[in-house]
C-alpha cells in the first residue's frame, strides 16, 4: 500500500473514484515481467505442488501469519495486555488504597507503564488517570514518569519507506501507543483555487496546517494530488491539491505520529488537565522502575481477538506490537526489531520445529521490502497449522474470501467456487501482492496454498487506473486462474 493519496483522502473511493464490486474472470496469462511463485499440496499427498517454490520474494503482510502463529504458540489465546499506573509503595494502605493529604497532594511521583498495548486508547488513557481522581488526588507533589522501557530502538523498521511515514498503515509501535497511534482529521475544501482548511475531529496533541488548493475533480491526479509532509514533535503540512465535489464535502484524513514519546507526554498533560490533577513535570523512563505498587490497571481483549484484527484489517501497527511482545516476553529484555524477528525465529523452531533458514525478517508486519521468505517455507508453515488447528485455534482467525477481511472484496477470490472457499492472507506492498492461506477444494479436504506475485508493473494508464479504483488490478485474473486449478485438484505444470 505504497500509496499517499489513497490513505489520505479516506472516502475517494467511496465517492470520487468510486470502487465497483469487482470479480474478476479467470486468465492464464500471468503480467508481462512479473514473478509468481506458487506452492500447495493436493487432498491426502504430501507433495509439493507449484512453481518456483523455492525463490526468495517479498512477503508483504502475508508475514502477519508467522507474527500470529509466533503469538498464539508462546502467549497463548488468553494473554492480555495491562498498562498500569502506580505510586511509591509506602503512599499505598493496606487496603490498596492511595495515601494523599488534607489538601488531596500525592506526596510521591507516579508511575505510568505502557506495555505497547496496540488497543490502548485515549478513553483508556482518561479511565487509568481517572484512577488517582477517584482516590482524591487533586496534586501529584512529584513526577509523573512514563515507563516505556517495554520495547527499545527505532520505533519503525528498516526499510520502510519513507514517503509512507505520514499514513497511519506505517504509525509507529512504540511502548506508549494511543489511538494506534494515528490522528484523525478533516480537509475542507473552500472552493476551486483556494487553499483547503485542515481541522481536527477531536482534541489531539499535534500541530495540522494545509497550504493544499481546490480543483476539479478532472483536474485531480498525475502532479496534482494531496501530499502530508511530517514533521518533528507531531506537525503536519498538508500539501498539493484536493478535488472539490458540488457539495464541497470534506475530505478525512488519517495521519500517523511521527514521535510516539511525545505523543505519549502531550496525551498525559492534556488528561492531567482534564482531570485538574495539578504536577510538576512529565518525564519518560526507558528502563524498568522500581519501588511502585500499581493502583490501577487497564487491560486489553484477549490476544486471539487482537491477533484476529491484525489478520483480517492487516493493521500493521497491531503486527509489529503484537511481534515486539512475543520477544520482550521470550527474551525478557526490551523488545528491539533486532531480538524481535530473532524471537520469532526461536518461538517457531521450539514450538513447531520450523527452522526458518535463509528467510530474512526484518519487522514482524511485512511493510519492508527487505524482507525475503520463501512459498516454500511459507507453506511448511501453513502445514503446521493445518495438521495442528484442533489444538492451535488459528484458521479462524484469517479472512474468509467474500465475507470478511482484506478478503471480502478481493477480485480474485470473489466468485463461486473460490467465494467461502479461501481463508486466507493476503499482503501488498508497492508492486507485491501476495495471498496465502487454505483452500477447500472441489473434494472438501481442506489443503495449503501460497500464491505470490512480485515485481507487478503496469503501463501509466493501467497504473493510475488500479490507483484510483477505476479497475481491479490485472494481475487477479492469474491468481485466479491457479487458484482455481488449486480448487480443481489438478497438478501446476500438467494441467496448467
Amino acid at each position: 500500500m505504497n500509496n499517499i493519496v489513497k490513505s489520505l483522502l479516506l472516502s475517494l473511493s467511496i465517492s470520487l473514484f468510486a470502487t465497483p464490486s469487482y470479480a474478476l474472470d479467470a486468465s492464464h496469462y500471468q503480467i508481462e515481467g512479473s514473478q509468481v511463485g506458487v506452492a500447495y499440496l493436493k487432498p491426502h499427498d504430501n507433495k509439493i505442488y507449484g512453481a518456483n517454490y523455492d525463490t526468495y520474494m517479498h512477503p508483504a503482510s502475508t508475514l502477519k501469519v508467522i507474527t500470529g502463529l509466533a503469538a498464539i504458540l508462546y502467549l497463548g489465546h488468553d494473554y492480555k495486555f495491562i498498562t498500569n499506573i502506580a505510586v511509591a509503595s509506602n503512599k499505598v494502605t493496606s487496603q490498596g488504597k492511595v495515601v494523599v493529604d488534607q489538601n488531596g497532594t500525592l506526596h510521591s511521583n507516579v508511575l505510568i507503564k505502557f506495555v505497547g498495548d496496540p488497543s490502548f486508547t485515549s478513553r483508556s488513557y482518561r479511565t487509568l488517570i481517572g484512577t488517582l481522581a477517584n482516590f482524591g488526588v487533586k496534586r501529584i507533589d512529584g513526577d509523573v514518569i512514563l515507563d516505556i522501557s517495554r520495547f527499545a530502538g527505532m520505533p519503525r523498521g528498516q526499510g520502510w519507506s519513507w514517503d509512507d511515514t505520514p499514513i497511519c498503515f506505517t504509525a509507529p509501535a512504540g511502548s506508549a501507543i494511543i489511538n494506534r497511534n494515528c490522528v484523525f482529521a478533516q480537509l475542507q475544501p473552500q472552493g476551486i483555487g483556494n487553499v483547503a482548511t485542515a481541522k481536527l475531529n477531536s482534541a489531539s496533541p499535534i500541530v495540522l496546517d494545509s497550504d493544499a488548493v481546490g480543483v476539479k475533480q478532472s483536474n485531480y491526479g498525475g502532479n496534482c494530488e494531496l501530499q502530508a509532509q511530517l514533521y518533528m514533535k507531531n506537525q503536519y503540512h498538508i500539501t498539493g491539491c484536493v478535488p472539490v465535489l458540488g457539495n464541497n464535502q470534506p475530505w478525512p484524513l488519517s495521519l500517523a505520529v511521527s514521535d510516539p514519546d511525545q505523543w505519549a507526554v502531550d496525551w498525559t498533560n492534556i488528561i492531567l488537565k482534564e482531570k485538574k490533577i495539578g504536577f510538576k513535570r512529565i518525564l519518560l523512563a526507558r528502563s524498568e522502575q522500581e519501588g511502585y505498587q500499581t493502583v490501577g490497571s487497564i487491560e486489553s481483549k484477549s490476544l486471539s481477538e487482537l491477533t484476529k484484527y491484525m489478520l483480517h484489517k492487516s493493521n500493521n501497527l497491531y503486527a509489529d506490537a503484537i511481534a515486539k511482545t512475543v520477544a520482550a516476553e521470550f527474551y525478557k529484555l526490551p523488545a528491539t526489531y533486532h531480538r524481535t524477528v530473532n524471537a520469532l525465529r526461536q518461538v517457531l523452531n521450539r514450538y513447531a520445529n520450523i527452522n526458518l533458514g535463509n528467510t530474512y525478517l526484518v519487522d514482524g508486519n511485512g511493510l519492508s521490502p527487505h524482507n525475503l521468505v520463501t512459498p516454500h517455507k511459507m507453506l511448511e508453515i501453513l502445514e503446521f497449522i493445518n495438521k495442528n488447528d484442533q489444538k492451535l485455534d488459528f484458521i479462524k482467525l484469517l479472512p474468509v474470501a467474500d465475507e470478511s477481511g482484506t478478503l471480502h472484496w478481493r477480485a480474485s477470490t470473489r466468485n463461486p467456487p473460490l467465494a467461502k472457499n479461501v481463508t486466507a492472507k493476503t499482503g501488498t506492498i508497492q508492486n507485491v501482492s501476495n495471498l496465502m492461506g487454505f483452500m477447500h477444494t472441489k473434494s472438501g479436504v481442506r489443503v495449503p496454498f501460497v500464491f505470490y506475485t512480485n515485481s507487478i508493473s503496469y503501463d501509466q494508464k493501467t497504473r493510475d487506473l488500479v490507483k484510483y479504483h477505476k479497475i481491479a488490478s490485472p494481475h487477479l485474473r492469474y491468481e485466479r486462474y491457479v487458484l482455481e486449478q488449486i480448487y480443481d485438484e489438478k497438478v501446476m505444470g500438467v494441467d496448467f
